[in-house]
């Protein structure tokens, strides 16, 4: 059966390494499982739905009133205006998409009653799921409703069919309405003029209806962004899933791989990244056994101690970590409590001010440039 899917059943290299188990490599992940791979495809069946139903200016004017609240951001775009969902965005908009679309699908009439309960129920579910799997500890309670949701995320998805087609299907439904259109071209020219106003109502009927049932028999959710809710089931023997985060390999990637690429000779380049990424973390484990042998009391020799002193002696320290600001705060009203709070040079602050003003605003609404006048500014301005 699996030779006529085209399913290769050969042994890959980690059926071959010690204590691997190949289904187990398959970690789920909320930044590609749920927020770059659902949420964005929920993003454009929204749209689509909202368009055929007209009710997209709604779900705009309840998306420009949203007020402020702590750890969410009020947005400063139209929902239809945003054409690029960054990481952020996207989990502003988990914080609020469900009592946004309550409030846009309002007054539903009677064809529509049915499709906007699925609708809610559908965005419902997939927010109780996401708000499930984020947790830090689980139950089998936990468990339990977590797929719970997930079964009636997938009872409910039928209702973005018409949304998830592919190119192919879309030619053939252009291609069906062509020649359906060329047949009821002449049949129109022998009926009588009496009769020819219900004969094209009834071919509008017939093309309208052409697309669902093509879609109907062509679409479908077998694709790999549904199928990544499944591996949440490894919850029972690894833990939650926010510990296996994909983040720390992509904020890696670019220490090592990108930084070593522009290093290399651009020449077999895998090689030379994989031999330099070694050299160094080789170079990297000896110097810090060295330095725990010599804390111990071993003598590796003067001229290894003094290599030892320059290098550990050089390490930079990192940053302090600053505070962010989120939301409203009673003891800062200008640019003086701001600086005091956050911890930021005054003079840069001030410089920062002056250059944002000279370049985006008019000549004579530029911001004076003594520094006692900046310190008082309110803070808004800053918003």
């Amino acid at each position: 059966m699996f030779e006529t899917l085209s399913i290769n059943l050969e042994k890959n290299v980690f059926h071959s390494l010690h204590r691997v188990s190949v289904p187990g490599l398959h970690k789920p992940d909320l930044l590609p499982s749920v927020y770059l791979a659902l949420f964005k495809l929920l993003i454009d069946w929204i749209e689509g739905s909202l368009k055929k139903h007209t009710r997209l200016q709604a779900l705009d004017d309840t998306w420009k009133v949203l007020p402020p609240y702590p750890r969410f951001f009020v947005p400063k775009k139209a929902y239809h205006e945003v054409t690029r969902w960054q990481l952020k965005e996207i989990r502003n908009l988990e914080r609020c998409l469900l009592r946004v679309l309550a409030v846009a699908l309002l007054l539903p009439d009677r064809q529509q009653v049915i499709p906007f309960k699925h609708a809610l129920d559908y965005f419902w579910a997939l927010v109780d799921f996401n708000m499930m799997v984020q947790y830090q500890s689980h139950t089998p309670e936990t468990i339990a409703y977590m797929e719970e949701y997930l079964d009636r995320f997938h009872m409910m998805k039928d209702i973005f069919l018409e949304f998830q087609v592919s190119k192919r299907t879309q030619a053939k439904i252009d291609k069906e309405r062509k020649e359906l259109r060329h047949q009821g071209t002449p049949s129109n020219k022998r009926v009588i003029p009496s009769k020819r106003p219900q004969c094209l109502e009834d071919n509008q009927h017939e093309e309208n209806d052409l697309p669902m049932d093509m879609i109907h028999m062509e679409s479908h959710f077998n694709i790999i962004k549904m199928h990544l809710l499944c591996h949440c089931d490894h919850i029972r023997q690894f833990g939650n899933i926010p510990i296996y985060s994909t983040e720390f390999g992509e904020l890696a990637h670019k220490k090592q791989i990108k930084d070593e690429w522009r290093c290399s000779k651009k020449n077999d380049v895998d090689r030379q990244i994989h031999h330099s990424s070694g050299r160094q973390h080789a170079i990297r484990i000896r110097l810090l056994n060295l330095n725990s042998l010599r804390r111990h009391g071993a003598n590796p020799g003067d001229d290894l101690l003094g290599y030892l002193d320059k290098t550990t002696g050089t390490v930079s320290t990192p940053a302090p970590r600053r505070r962010i600001l989120k939301g409203r705060r009673d003891d800062v009203s200008d640019v003086l409590d701001f600086w005091k709070v956050l911890g930021i040079s005054l003079d840069r602050i001030c410089l920062e001010l002056i250059r944002c003003s000279q370049h985006n605003l008019r000549s004579e609404r530029h911001l004076a440039e003594e520094p006692a006048i900046l310190q008082l500014l309110p803070v808004e301005l800053l918003t």
